[in-house]
């Protein structure tokens, strides 16, 4: 089965540009997730070590904090 020929409006190959936009689109937004996530993650350890008068390595953190600030090799 071949494309429909239409004027001016033409496939002449498989759309492997518009896939790889879409992937690169998809770990980008995926990697900016991951890292605001972890920021806000870190933010709020500090926070609470700092209400609690004790030292950020002494803060029980959420499983979801830990995992974004695990998976962020920025923080």
């Amino acid at each position: 089965m071949s494309s429909p020929v239409l004027d001016g409006f033409q496939i002449a190959n498989s759309p492997v540009l518009g896939f790889g936009l879409l992937l690169t689109s998809v770990i980008g937004s995926l990697a900016i997730l991951i890292y605001f996530g972890a920021w806000a993650s870190s933010d709020r350890i500090t926070d609470r070590a700092t209400e609690a008068g004790i030292t950020k390595s002494s803060v029980e953190a959420e499983w979801w904090e830990k995992g974004l600030l695990l998976t962020c090799p920025l923080h």
